[in-house]
């Protein structure tokens, strides 16, 4: 490679590392702050059937944002993986993105499934039904926030755990 091709590839892989990072903040942050300060400062002061309110209007506002961040993980990911590395990678590398892959499962279920039959609860004022609903998007949150701190560990600092 020639110098030029070299410092335009470094660009490049900067670009891609760094909206890497700017997405898993948006995501697994979200997360941590919605499950860690959000939902325990709503149960202290807002009426369950409000809480129910106040948590759809939050998901309605963060759940694009999770899209977005999706496809911009998936997309910066898979390029340095596929094009740069040319999947020469390490464990951690495989760890961080087998978590990544359940990662977007489990949301895409909560999103298709969960989030749905919330939304359907409220519009038709099935408080009970909307609770229930709220508690399963918590406990799959919760995986995900479990997840999303795994992985960002092993992308960051596994391959000096890893390293022989």
């Amino acid at each position: 490679m020639q110098p030029r091709e070299i410092k335009m590839m470094s660009f490049a892989l900067a670009i891609a590392y760094g909206l890497h990072q700017l997405a898993t903040l948006v995501w697994v942050g979200g997360m941590f702050f919605a499950h860690m300060a959000l939902r325990p400062a709503a149960q202290e002061v807002v009426k369950p059937r409000d809480r129910l309110l106040l948590m759809s209007g939050v998901f309605r506002r963060f759940f694009p944002w999770v899209w977005v961040a999706i496809l911009v993980l998936w997309g910066s990911g898979l390029w340095v993986f596929l094009a740069v590395l040319q999947a020469k990678v390490g464990l951690h590398v495989h760890a961080m993105m087998g978590a990544a892959m359940v990662m977007t499962a489990v949301f895409v279920y909560l999103y298709a499934f969960p989030y749905r039959k919330l939304k359907t609860a409220i519009q038709e004022e099935e408080w009970p039904r909307a609770a229930a609903g709220l508690g399963l998007i918590r406990r799959l949150i919760a995986i995900n926030l479990a997840l999303g701190l795994f992985a960002a560990l092993a992308g960051s600092a596994g391959r000096y755990v890893l390293a022989g």
